[in-house]
């Protein structure tokens, strides 16, 4: 076959690849704020207990979700993680085997464990979440939505609109959260379409602005 025809063969194949690959993010990206929607609230949470107090030992964060909040499948390489339930309902997907929590209850996921979880009751929860050892981006992660949240930005995070994409890519790093499943391949494809040296500035930016 003549090197001309090869590599139109070549271009047509890409295209029709590219074509589905958009059609993928598309979607996937569609499913994911549908299934992110965040109602407005006084409060995210706060940093209950600091692992630069405590040696290392852990960290422990007070979450406030609202109604569908929820965190997508993924697992984490640091810490393993805890969540017990002070307040309403949260439901808890540990490597497949969903748990709903309630006051009292607790759960805990080894590192590298896929889970997620969500608010699927009508009202808010209140949790603890702890990791072990401690993870201070971890934290950082938690003092940046609560200085977001006090700007009035919170909302936009949580419909992903494009300004916010860069922040929750931060945030996801921050938490040593590794996504998996759609979600993971649609932020690996997005990671491809923002400079590098952009979300390293404002992740400083961030870092500076909240957690200092």
């Amino acid at each position: 076959m003549p090197c001309a025809s090869k590599n139109f063969l070549a271009i047509v194949h890409h295209a029709h690849l590219l074509g589905i690959l958009k059609t993928y993010v598309r979607s996937t990206w569609k499913q994911l704020k549908a299934n992110n929607k965040m109602e407005q609230q006084d409060k995210v949470g706060y940093v209950k207990e600091s692992c630069t107090t405590n040696g290392g030992v852990r960290s422990v964060l007070h979450g406030i979700f609202a109604q569908g909040a929820m965190a997508p499948m993924h697992y984490h390489t640091e810490f393993d993680e805890s969540f017990e339930v002070l307040e309403g309902e949260l439901s808890v997907w540990n490597n497949g085997t969903k748990t709903v929590l309630k006051p009292g209850d607790k759960a805990t996921i080894k590192k590298t464990v896929r889970h997620r979880f969500k608010n699927e009751s009508g009202n808010t929860v209140q949790v603890l979440i702890s990791t072990e050892p401690g993870y201070e981006p971890f934290e950082q992660n938690l003092k940046i939505m609560m200085g977001l949240q006090k700007d009035g930005l919170i909302e936009q995070l949580s419909k992903m609109t494009p300004k916010m994409i860069p922040v929750g890519m931060i945030l996801t790093e921050l938490s040593n959260t590794k996504l998996v499943g759609p979600t993971g391949v649609l932020f690996k494809v997005m990671s491809l379409f923002y400079n590098k040296k952009k979300i390293a500035s404002r992740k400083k930016e961030l870092l500076e602005k909240y957690c200092s």
